[in-house]
């Protein structure tokens, strides 16, 4: 968000002023700028004065300044530009912040003026977790909040559960989508015989493994055309239909027309790794793909893995789905490496819960990783309805094959939705 995009939110009329009326004490004031405010976990010094004085430096120097004082910086600049803290204090014991154990650090917020970060996720990130060696800080990432402004530039999904839902014509239960296994080393004619079986068990979403994008013995196109053509001729024998997410990381450069290859020859959505290849090209390529965008998140420990660095789960979550991701994979704590239970719920509220002050759609979760039919009831429990199960193994590994293994998965998806909406028409005032 540039200056001049800032100025765009401003009213006119108290950005140029107005006479004062008879009486008036004084011309209104200066809008308030537009800031992004992060929520830390810090590691600092146990002396109130020594932790403040700690996070004041971190706050000029991922904005304005240095570890020593240097010329130039004037009061308009710091008024303008510079982050400020809006709060610090210490965590209380066994207190959890956005999913996040406090672990007697101390929660610190500081606000990041807006003009500063351009319309830039790399930049925001550069600015809340880039963490300068000279006035850094032991810190962990755990939640943010955006002005509107930033949601004019990041407006979130494009098409979110209704547009799932759409695509699937399944409105009433979570939806059940097959990863292809084996995950690669195969061409398009071999992997369309995989994607007709899992087809045939009913499920409703079909993705490549995140292992293969557009190599060369499979490009997305003729990979896209031959599951989408085997599919359908299951789709014609059993009356219902399944919808392919075609894979489609490559450099930044190739992703739209990656894209475009697998929309032009019937992928009803596509998915990408953008922990690899970075938010600001997931959210070029939902504002120009015309389909629902599925985010892998490949590399997810490499932001979330340190106690002290990084982001946490809920703050990842939040950024993806405001990059554009309309679904977001996250493990649970089912499986086999379990997912803490705060990381896990942290990542549905992410993706689920409305943004304060800003009108951005939920993100559908998915949720993988070693899940079976025995993980949906808890699943639901915790997410509701509005959610993908992710399996991969329990299909293609089922002993009486990928059809048997998917109509197991239906089937136990059809009952945790039965009981979900049970026990919502129970509450006053609820409905299903």
């Amino acid at each position: 968000m540039s200056a001049t995009a800032g100025a765009r939110h401003a009213d006119p009329a108290r950005q140029a002023g107005s006479a004062p009326r008879a009486g008036s004490a004084a011309l209104p004031g200066p809008e308030p700028r537009a800031e992004v405010v992060v929520t830390y976990l810090a590691a600092l010094p146990a002396a109130e004065a020594a932790a403040r004085a700690a996070a004041d430096a971190f706050a000029l120097g991922q904005s304005l300044g240095t570890w020593k004082p240097v010329p130039g910086i004037t009061d308009t600049m710091r008024a303008a530009h510079g982050a400020r803290v809006v709060d610090l204090r210490r965590a209380a014991g066994g207190e959890e912040v956005a999913g996040v154990p406090a672990a007697g650090r101390w929660v610190l917020r500081v606000a990041f003026p807006l003009v500063n970060l351009g319309d830039s996720l790399a930049m925001l990130l550069t600015t809340a977790i880039g963490n300068d060696p000279s006035t850094s800080i032991a810190m962990r990432l755990v939640d943010l909040e955006v002005p509107p402004a930033f949601v004019a530039a990041f407006p979130g999904p494009r098409f979110g559960v209704a547009g799932w839902r759409a695509i699937t014509v399944v409105d009433d239960r979570p939806l059940l989508l097959n990863m292809i296994k084996p995950c690669t080393g195969f061409p398009p004619e071999v992997g369309a015989g995989f994607a007709a079986d899992s087809a045939r068990g009913g499920v409703d979403l079909i993705k490549d493994d995140e292992l293969l994008a557009d190599p060369s013995f499979s490009r997305v196109g003729e990979r896209t055309r031959a599951y989408v053509a085997a599919i359908e001729r299951v789709a014609a024998e059993t009356g219902r239909a399944t919808r392919y997410v075609a894979h489609v990381t490559t450099t930044p450069s190739r992703l739209l027309a990656t894209a475009r290859a697998a929309v032009d020859q019937g992928a009803a959505a596509v998915m990408i790794t953008p922990l690899t290849l970075g938010l600001d090209a997931l959210a070029e390529l939902a504002a120009a793909v015309g389909v629902p965008i599925l985010a892998h998140v490949a590399g997810v420990e490499t932001f979330t893995g340190a106690l002290e660095g990084g982001i946490g789960h809920g703050a990842l979550a939040r950024l993806l789905r405001l990059a554009g991701a309309d679904a977001v994979l996250t493990s649970t704590p089912h499986a086999p490496r379990p997912l803490p239970d705060g990381a896990y719920r942290a990542t549905i509220d992410g993706l689920q819960r409305p943004l304060p002050g800003v009108d951005v759609r939920p993100a559908m979760p998915m949720m993988g990783g070693g899940i079976g039919p025995e993980h949906v009831a808890a699943i639901v429990d915790a997410a509701g309805i509005d959610v993908i199960v992710a399996a991969g193994g329990s299909i293609q590994g089922h002993p009486d094959g990928a059809a048997a293994g998917g109509r197991a998965m239906q089937a136990a998806i059809a009952a945790a939705a039965w009981t979900w909406r049970a026990r919502v028409a129970a509450v006053p005032g609820g409905s299903t």
